[in-house]
């Protein structure tokens, strides 16, 4: 970061806060400029003091006390979240569409998946859930609560189905031949 003479940053992988202080004395000096605050605001982020227009990510040079109450340190860079994630968050694979997910970009997340915002749809219908809609993960698949709930109907239908079907196999009795040649269901000369 240009214009940094003080103490070099401690990396730290987790978000730090920036804190937006009211300047009552005026003495605090800022960490970049190194020049007095005199301003009305000012703020403190990694135990130090900084002007409003100093406390900048090194990347995209956004103002930190603008974009968010956190910042990110790592290789004695101050980050916004987005440039940290871009630079040293690791990336997935959408479970979905099992394309690449940057680090920065937004996920839904459902158990252990991720997916882009955009493949967080049923999977069955392609219906795309809004806030407070259920879904279900069925055998690693979203679905919508209607397709969840047909794909219930059939496999109970199925197991009941097949559950019938070996019963009736158990329980039907098939005659046996008698010694006369009949059938076993009357007579040789009833139809």
């Amino acid at each position: 970061m240009a214009g940094r003479n003080k103490s070099s940053v401690e990396d730290n992988e987790s978000p730090m806060p920036v804190n937006n202080e009211v300047n009552t004395t005026g003495k605090q000096e800022c960490a970049s400029c190194s020049k007095k605050i005199k301003d009305r605001y000012l703020l403190k982020a990694l135990d130090l003091y900084w002007h409003e227009d100093c406390l900048k990510c090194a990347c995209c040079d956004c103002r930190l006390g603008e974009v968010g109450s956190t910042l990110f340190t790592r290789a004695n860079l101050i980050l916004c979240k987005r440039d940290y994630l871009r630079l040293f968050g690791t990336t997935g694979y959408c479970s979905a569409c099992a394309k690449m997910i940057p680090a920065f970009e937004m996920v839904m997340r459902a158990r252990g998946n991720v997916y882009h915002l955009e493949c967080f749809a049923c999977q069955q219908c392609n219906h795309r859930f809004c806030v407070g809609d259920k879904f279900y993960l069925c055998e690693n698949k979203i679905l919508c609560e209607y397709d969840y709930e047909e794909r219930m109907v059939f496999a109970n239908m199925a197991f009941h189905s097949q559950y019938n079907m070996n019963h009736l196999k158990r329980s039907t009795h098939f005659p046996v031949p008698t010694d006369d040649g009949s059938s076993g269901y009357g007579s040789p000369d009833s139809l």
